[in-house]
């Protein structure tokens, strides 16, 4: 009834349709959908967990719970331990924590659902950010005033690059309630003459005359002091300052 030519172009316009098709719902599926990558996830937890009660009302310290983090590329989930420490005598008959009291009786994780997670292809460490006292609002948003966690910031490779190149806008020095706070407040305006604890390696760099360069001839890097550790817990923290631009530093 139809010759070869009009039948071979039906099956080649409806396998191209077709994967047009499937195209479009792979974008629509994968690149509208709050709870991958969009601002505003809130997923439901196992466990009714307040950030709020906790971190705002009562001030337990962000690293209490995810300890670690200064010297850890990933932010730890706290274990049912962490929990059981104050729940062992806190509420500990109230029937919104008995998924806690199961998991600390039988040894099995709770599977907290992750809220935030950038692609596998892309590297973020936190170790970095926190010794460098970023405080965790800059990413997190005001997790403190949360009653349920959502996503605060998209995440995405133009946010973080935004951030490093205009970190006196868009970073939140360390506060108390992070548990990376020295006792002074970032000058982010002003890094070189701040009232910050530690002086910047910058400052030294800037007296060249009396560096010694780590290469014959000279490539732009120089011997310079590190800081001592001066602050329990957090290895040689810095000033926050430009951050890396180049493809290298985040993804490898």
């Amino acid at each position: 009834m139809f010759s070869r030519k009009f039948d071979m172009g039906v099956k080649v316009g409806g396998a191209v349709a077709g994967g047009v098709v499937g195209v479009l719902f792979l974008l629509g599926y994968f690149g509208f959908r709050n709870d991958f990558a969009d601002v505003g996830y809130r997923p439901e937890q196992p466990v009714p967990f307040s950030h709020k009660l906790h971190a705002g009302q009562l001030q337990i310290h962000c690293q209490y719970c995810h300890a670690g983090v200064e010297k850890s590329a990933h932010s730890p989930v706290p274990t049912t331990q962490t929990c059981m420490n104050c729940h062992t005598a806190v509420k500990a008959e109230s029937p919104k924590l008995q998924l806690v009291r199961d998991s600390y009786e039988t040894g099995n994780p709770i599977s907290w659902v992750r809220i935030h997670k950038v692609p596998d292809y892309a590297h973020f460490n936190h170790s970095r950010h926190i010794r460098a006292q970023i405080d965790c609002k800059s990413c997190h948003g005001p997790i403190e005033e949360m009653g349920v966690v959502s996503q605060s910031k998209p995440l995405s490779m133009g946010w973080c690059l935004d951030c490093h190149r205009n970190p006196e806008k868009n970073i939140v020095g360390a506060r108390p309630i992070s548990g990376v706070f020295t006792g002074k407040v970032h000058d982010m305006k002003n890094l070189l003459d701040s009232t910050y604890i530690f002086t910047p390696i910058k400052a030294q760099v800037a007296d060249k005359a009396s560096l010694k360069p780590l290469t014959i001839p000279q490539y732009g890097g120089y011997d310079v002091q590190v800081p001592p550790v001066e602050v329990a817990g957090i290895p040689h923290p810095k000033v926050a300052g430009v951050g890396p631009e180049n493809c290298s530093s985040c993804h490898y």
